[in-house]
């Protein structure tokens, strides 16, 4: 047992920030570490600030294998990239479908002909992409001790969300206007949304029990629960559903309860709080969202994805279930986690344009915790935050390519092809020109991504979805280019900034 205990940190001393610009070298964490867990006691819940106190802590082995079976349009691709900065900062190997076809593995793709290998004698650690849950297939591409995780939401409101993202009304053909197309679908689902399958691009049973079908309800089972099947035969068919889903998956997240659903999981991984930290990804707004159901128009929605609505009041009600075991200061740190996350989100939004210049603070330090240990939010730390799905992609392509020890003779074996003639003049220009403008940082980089940093270390080069800045990091965290370059560049940058701002005292790394 180890005493976790830290009184020189008063209540009001929980996040304390640092005007100073920094490049920090130290985000990148080794493996294996281990982190103290509260025990499940009674604390008061006025204590949300989250001030550390003398309670006693066991240790938990940090968990690091993650299939998370992705949903859409739910909230994934934020849990995604949760998952992307979190396994990229460990070097883990996420099953990756072939570059560039992040659908790859959808729906029932996942076969080795659909994805990149695992480097010789390693494991995946982390499945991230678009597949429809298969129990046997998913034991044996991924170690035993993987965790299994997925996201589902209030079934009403993800047609809502899947009717504006995939545009159903133009292709179901409805002519109602505006609004009032979704209640023309919903009065009659049956006559527009005639079978499932379709495609790798869209959700595989675009609106009937869409959310079941992937996490791998037989999508031929849909006639046999639908409107005017026999009841009781239904009941059997979707109670067993559920039951094989409770037992295979270690947590169910809420996207009603996000953040709740994020402390579950931190707690459950043996993680800290800057892992779980976040910006919302993929989020729309839309004039559907608003559109009023009536309640027998929602009453037929209700039978026509009647697993969707069974697998969410199941799973609803054991989340609160998990929630009140987790102990009574559980939601005194989801709030705690919303403060941190919005000070990071500060921070972070202070540091891009259109802010150019920084201002105090350029540095966020959170200190120890009853709930996790401290850590600092600086530049690299937003870098990563911000970094879209895209890029990840792209750079986790990059990493795994080198693992396998390919190269631009033998890559299209591979999916990518290598870098085609745009990108090649492109590699042309970065090298020849003087400079290059960075988004992050918002300063010219002399010969930032000339050759080498991109011509020399890229495989697939996809520098559409990444920035310079990007791959600069990358290659340095990854060993491909010197600590003495790396800080000329970083030198570089600081100073710009300095001279553009009128600041004199500047820490350079």
């Amino acid at each position: 047992m180890l005493r976790y205990c830290h009184q020189a940190f008063a209540a009001c001393a929980v996040i304390t920030t640092v005007g100073t610009i920094i490049c920090s070298h130290g985000l990148f964490k080794g493996t294996g570490q281990s982190y103290p867990r509260r025990l499940m006691g009674a604390v008061d819940n006025s204590q949300s600030s989250g001030a550390t106190s003398s309670i006693r802590w066991p240790k938990c082995k940090e968990r690091r294998r993650v299939a998370f079976v992705k949903n859409h349009k739910v909230g994934g691709d934020t849990v995604k990239n949760i998952l992307n900065r979190y396994g990229y900062t460990r070097k883990l190997n996420f099953l990756l479908p072939h570059p560039f076809v992040a659908s790859m593995t959808y729906p029932y793709s996942l076969y080795p002909e659909f994805y990149l290998p695992v480097p010789p004698n390693q494991t995946f650690d982390m499945l991230v992409y678009h597949t429809v849950y298969n129990r046997t297939r998913f034991r044996q591409v991924l170690p035993k001790d993987t965790v299994y995780l997925t996201i589902i939401r209030e079934p009403l409101s993800h047609l809502k969300s899947i009717w504006n993202y995939y545009g159903l009304q133009n292709r179901f053909l409805i002519r109602s206007n505006g609004e009032h197309a979704i209640l023309t679908f919903l009065n009659n689902p049956e006559k527009y949304d005639k079978s499932c399958g379709h495609g790798r691009h869209v959700p595989y049973c675009l609106t009937q029990n869409s959310m079941s079908v992937d996490l791998g309800f037989p999508a031929q089972n849909n006639k046999r629960v639908t409107l005017g099947c026999d009841r009781e035969e239904r009941e059997v068919i979707s109670q067993t559903f559920l039951r094989k889903i409770h037992d295979d998956f270690h947590l169910v997240m809420i996207t009603e309860y996000f953040d709740e659903s994020l402390v579950l999981l931190k707690r459950l991984m043996c993680w800290t709080l800057q892992d779980i930290l976040y910006y919302k990804a993929n989020v729309r707004h839309y004039a559907t969202k608003r559109t009023r159901i009536p309640p027998d128009v929602r009453q037929i929605h209700n039978e026509w994805s009647y697993v969707d609505y069974a697998l969410y009041h199941h799973f609803n009600q054991t989340f609160w279930r998990r929630v009140h075991a987790a102990g009574n200061d559980f939601l005194g740190e989801v709030r705690y986690f919303r403060r941190v996350n919005h000070q990071m989100r500060e921070l972070c939004d202070s540091l891009s344009r259109p802010n150019p210049c920084p201002v105090s603070p350029t540095t966020v330090v959170v200190n120890d915790t009853r709930w996790s240990p401290g850590f600092t939010i600086d530049r690299d730390f937003c870098l990563l935050a911000k970094r879209d799905l895209d890029c990840y992609y792209s750079l986790q392509a990059e990493r795994a390519a080198k693992a396998l020890k390919l190269n631009h003779s033998n890559i299209h074996l591979y999916g990518g092809g290598g870098p085609r003639p745009a990108v090649i003049s492109q590699l042309k220009r970065w090298t020849e020109t003087e400079s290059r403008k960075d988004a992050m940082y918002d300063v010219k980089v002399h010969k930032l991504s000339g050759k080498d940093v991109v011509g020399r270390h890229c495989l697939y080069c996809n520098l559409a979805n990444c920035r310079p800045f990007d791959y600069l990091t990358h290659f340095y965290k990854d060993g491909h280019i010197s600590n003495d370059s790396y800080r000329t560049v970083m030198r570089r940058i600081n100073q710009k900034i300095a001279e553009r701002c009128n600041m004199k005292n500047l820490t350079l790394p």
